[in-house]
């Protein structure tokens, strides 16, 4: 689209979108609403860009062509005197309506999980006084203080109807008690700029707000393509990472974790090797020399280099965990890259692992530098499934028989204290790594094991919990390898019917962790957050490791999953619950 002023934009996508509406009506597809045994049309129009929080306008009228025509004025009079620049347009259409005493609602409030409230809110019947689930969330007007129960926040949701309609302190709770308000649902469509297509949004109680999309296979590349960069963005000239933020405020997150760092360099490393964009590359290497020269040090009375990742930032921990994700972000990029430029490093970090061993096989967890003295015999189970995995991806690169002899060793140890009960993905990786070389029965058991179990769980959970589709992506590739092999008796330990229909599942429902700009837009900063994925129990938080796992298992997804597909549409279904 040509360079044009936002006034004539606004006007044209506005044209645009009442031609839609007027299909849908013809169709009956827009629904009107009964409020006091009278019917109405009740739109909300969301108007916003990378720079700016949404404003969000209001509509009401007993005719659909009315109450549109007003939304359009009001929105052509904000473009006019505030010169917003309209790039991204949100219509909502109130789908549903459920007058409740606000003492109903308070309990609502206090019984959903953090950021999950996902009606909107109307104190009044004209909905003058109306949010957005999107604006909800996206301003935390429902929160908790001092351990105390969710309930609504008259500090946000002044400060926001401050911004967005210039009222001073019009909110006051107490007002509301023994009175009734309103709960409303909505079907939505947005409009970018960029494009003249006005997608559809996902309407139910989890997926709200969310596009719709039919091509799983360009839709999973562009989320990797996407995040990829958003993830080598967020790294700085001198290859440390911004950590991330919490972002309906955009609020820094001030801490840092060199594992995490590591982590996250792994799994850019995986988007490389499908996008091959050689500033990604680039940047690995910075992070690379950033970890090496800030965080690693080695043991002068070892008899051979023997290496440790510190963690400065966290009380000069030494976390097997770190020494694990280091090798696995070096070796991930030799491959990638065709490169031993780290072997040497990485051998030293390896010989650190095994340092960590305990003469059952188990590890020891975290260390302290610089005295290398025992801090923690046990701190996070994560961090022995890195280990093993880390020195098989070595052994896949030197072919030193070392590593792999001490991975079978410490595989016998987890089989006999049945670790697969811990249902960790790293586990499944180093089970599925380690069977490529030594292909028994055994291994192969506990893999199956350390999914199948968990399968019911992963399929309902509510939340994203994206390290769901990295485990059940590695359990996918292992029961392809048994078929190889034609053990296939060892399939009755999974229900790879559930298995697939699971790994679509959550391939699909992850999507609703990922800052389209549809959502981005009702945060502080949508810039800032744009193509990140969230966890949204967490106040939205965007952290390199939450970007890192959905990334990693999307690049599975895409890898493996996605080749065996012969028809498969994307669709989101809201019938799950927690379990």
């Amino acid at each position: 689209m040509g360079q044009i002023s936002n006034l004539t934009y606004i006007n044209q996508a506005m044209d645009q979108y009442e031609v839609y509406f007027n299909k849908q009506m013809a169709n009956e597809n827009i629904q009107s609403v009964y409020i006091h045994n009278d019917e109405f049309y009740i739109l909300f129009l969301s108007i916003g860009n990378q720079h700016i929080r949404s404003r969000v306008l209001k509509a009401m009228d007993t005719s659909f062509h009315k109450a549109f025509k007003k939304i359009k004025r009001k929105a052509i009079q904000l473009v006019q005197k505030s010169g917003v620049d309209p790039q991204w347009l949100k219509v909502d259409i109130v789908s549903e309506v459920k007058k409740v005493p606000f003492e109903v609602l308070e309990e609502k409030v206090k019984k959903a999980r953090k950021n999950y409230f996902r009606w909107g809110i109307s104190f009044d019947s004209e909905f003058r006084l109306a949010f957005l689930e999107q604006e909800i969330n996206g301003n935390a007007m429902i929160r908790s203080t001092n351990k105390q129960p969710l309930s609504l926040d008259e500090v946000n949701i002044n400060h926001y109807l401050k911004y967005n309609e210039g009222l001073r302190f019009p909110f006051i709770k107490k007002l509301y008690i023994n009175k009734d308000v309103y709960l409303f649902k909505t079907t939505a469509t947005f409009k970018n700029k960029l494009d003249d297509e006005i997608h559809e949004l996902y309407n139910g109680e989890l997926t709200n707000g969310i596009r719709k999309v039919t091509n799983i296979k360009k839709e999973t590349k562009q989320l990797i393509n996407k995040s990829t960069l958003f993830l080598m963005k967020q790294m700085t000239d001198n290859g440390q990472f911004e950590y991330g933020y919490f972002s309906a405020f955009a609020k820094k997150i001030g801490t840092y974790n060199i594992l995490r760092h590591s982590s996250s360099l792994y799994a850019l490393a995986e988007g490389y090797e499908i996008l091959q964009e050689p500033k990604i590359l680039e940047a690995i290497e910075r992070g690379l020399n950033y970890l090496i020269k800030e965080a690693i040090v080695y043991k002068e009375d070892a008899e051979e280099q023997t290496a440790f990742v510190v963690d400065y930032s966290n009380e000069n921990e030494i976390k097997l965990g770190s020494n694990a994700t280091a090798i696995l972000a070096m070796t991930k990029y030799m491959e990638v890259a065709q490169s031993d430029k780290y072997v040497e490093v990485a051998q030293a970090l390896a010989r650190g692992i095994i340092h960590m061993k305990l003469p059952d096989e188990g590890f020891i967890h975290v260390l302290t530098y610089p005295t290398f003295r025992v801090k923690a015999l046990n701190r996070i189970i994560y961090y022995e499934g890195e280990a093993i995995f880390s020195l098989l991806r070595l052994y896949a690169i030197d072919k030193n028989d070392y590593w792999l002899e001490e991975v079978k060793k410490t595989f016998d140890y987890f089989i006999k204290y049945d670790y697969w009960k811990y249902h960790d993905h790293w586990l499944s990786y180093a089970a599925n790594e380690l069977t490529i070389y030594e292909p028994e029965d055994k291994y192969f058991i506990f893999g199956l094991k350390n999914c199948n179990h968990r399968l019911n769980f992963i399929y309902h959970r509510e939340t994203t919990y994206p390290t769901f589709l990295e485990l059940t992506m590695a359990v996918y590739k292992m029961v392809g390898k048994i078929k190889e092999l034609q053990k296939d008796y060892l399939l009755k330990l999974i229900d790879e019917t559930y298995l697939v229909q699971t790994i679509k599942r959550r391939a699909e429902y992850q999507r609703v962790g990922f800052f389209y700009p549809e959502l981005a837009m009702y945060m502080k900063n949508p810039g800032l957050i744009l193509h990140g994925f969230f966890i949204r129990h967490h106040s939205f938080r965007v952290r390199i490791d939450d970007v890192e796992h959905y990334l990693s298992g999307y690049c599975q997804f895409f890898h493996y999953f996605i080749p065996d597909l012969i028809d498969y549409n994307l669709t989101i279904s809201d019938s799950q619950e927690d379990e």
